[in-house]
């Protein structure tokens, strides 16, 4: 099956004006009273999560392991006006790429699931590397006990409707080999009148880690003063209740 990945365009479809909305007001709270002015995404995708941070001021870079979704977040940038210098990497050997350090680096929209745990410790590690002291790691990621605790089987979301009175129907069906790994299928029904005219199926292959493995790691590398939210953060909920969930933590 094909990688969502590869199709940008289709990945983007997600992502709605009250969806940018949603993010900036996440991070307006999330970065509030944090000496921060230059933030690097590792895991920047097209954009859909970071250039939020362009709007409220903040100056962004971005590096990605995908070529196509890094041109099309170029293409976005051009479009929205930001100066985001885009660098193309595996976020596991970051610090080849950058001879200098931000005051916040990020990875954002699940990314450190797409590599195994010790491969987790090890991208961590190599953020750690571009944060100046005193600086923050933030990271979000679906809340990967909860789900290793639920189990899940079948994952359904609400329809997006476009502006042609189309809609998009959107489904994922979760697999569990023993590896220990998740196989998701990711099911897209295009529908109108009724009818749908196109479906798409796409695969990932992800590896669950708890969080315990993120505060560790960081804890080793002299962080401290974890906060942990719901993503997007709106209320304070019970870790094992979010779904998506924000890390933020600070260099000593």
């Amino acid at each position: 099956m094909a990688d969502l990945y590869d199709f940008p365009e289709i990945y983007d479809e997600r992502f709605t004006d009250a969806a940018n909305t949603a993010y900036r007001q996440h991070y307006e709270k999330m970065l509030q009273g944090c000496k921060i002015t230059d933030i690097l995404d590792c895991s920047f995708g097209t954009g859909n999560l970071t250039f939020e941070l362009c709007e409220l001021g903040y100056k962004v870079w971005g590096s990605d392991l995908s070529e196509a979704m890094l041109a099309q977040a170029e293409k976005k940038a051009e479009e929205k006006g930001f100066d985001v210098p885009l660098t193309c990497c595996d976020f596991r050997e970051l610090s080849n790429y950058y001879d200098r350090k931000f005051d916040c680096v990020m990875s954002t929209g699940n990314a450190l699931a797409h590599v195994s745990n010790d491969d987790v410790k090890k991208t961590l590690r190599e953020m750690d590397k571009l944060v100046k002291p005193g600086g923050y790691l933030y990271l979000d990621t679906r809340n990967w006990d909860k789900e290793m605790r639920e189990h899940r089987h079948l994952a359904f979301t609400n329809p997006y409707v476009r502006e042609d009175g189309s809609r998009i129907n959107y489904a994922q069906m979760w697999e569990y080999p023993a590896d220990g790994s998740i196989h998701i299928n990711i099911l897209y029904g295009y529908e109108k009148d009724n009818i749908i005219y196109r479906q798409e199926i796409f695969e990932e292959h992800l590896i669950p880690f708890r969080i315990d493995l993120v505060k560790d790691t960081l804890r080793e590398l002299g962080y401290a003063d974890f906060i942990v939210k719901r993503l997007p953060y709106f209320t304070d909920m019970e870790f094992m209740e979010i779904g998506w969930y924000c890390l933020r933590a600070q260099k000593l």
